[in-house]
């Protein structure tokens, strides 16, 4: 299959009524889908590391370096925003070379593609599928143990607070206050 006729910066290729046309065969445009979607599934290798980082940080008593892993989860996140949007416009492509909607799923592109092209976009989408749902249960473990964390914490140090702590059935008014409220 071609693709429809578009403009060329190759000025040797003329096409219909004096313009040029763009010639992409439909293998070409389903390299640059997997190589796309190969480019998402290493984002999100990154991201699901970063997440990693940042529970051993969380793990390890490692506050002050929290800040850093979160910036970098963010920075990972923001990469891979970028690259989907690469993603999306390859899968817009195919789709237009195959006639078929502007968003169509990968298994849609993966029956009309044929060939080893189908299989190739079945092993992407089962490992996009596969990698997108260990970051979720991964991000959520995190975000369980760095709450719990923070739970014991604040449960730890209530002997701190005006409002807390033992009287032994004495009303005596605490002094020195270290950290009213802050935890």
């Amino acid at each position: 299959m071609t693709r429809k006729p578009e403009l060329s910066s190759d000025l040797s290729i003329l096409g219909g009524r004096g313009s040029l046309i763009l010639v992409v065969d439909t293998e070409d445009l389903l390299v640059q889908l997997v190589e796309a979607l190969d480019r998402d599934l290493e984002l999100l290798e990154v991201l699901r590391y970063r997440l990693i980082v940042l529970g051993a940080l969380a793990g390890a008593d490692q506050g002050p370096s929290i800040p850093t892993a979160v910036r970098e989860i963010e920075s990972a996140y923001e990469d891979l925003r970028l690259a989907d949007l690469i993603r999306a416009t390859a899968t817009v492509q195919v789709a237009d070379e195959l006639d078929l909607s502007p968003m169509p799923r990968l298994d849609e592109l993966a029956e009309l593609s044929g060939g080893g092209w189908r299989e190739v976009l079945l092993d992407r989408r089962r490992s996009l599928i596969e990698t997108v749902i260990g970051i979720e249960n991964l991000a959520t473990t995190v975000r369980t143990a760095m709450g719990r964390r923070a739970s014991l914490a604040k449960e730890a140090l209530t002997f701190l607070r005006v409002d807390a702590g033992a009287t032994y059935g004495r009303s005596v008014l605490r002094g020195g206050v270290l950290v009213e409220g802050t935890i």
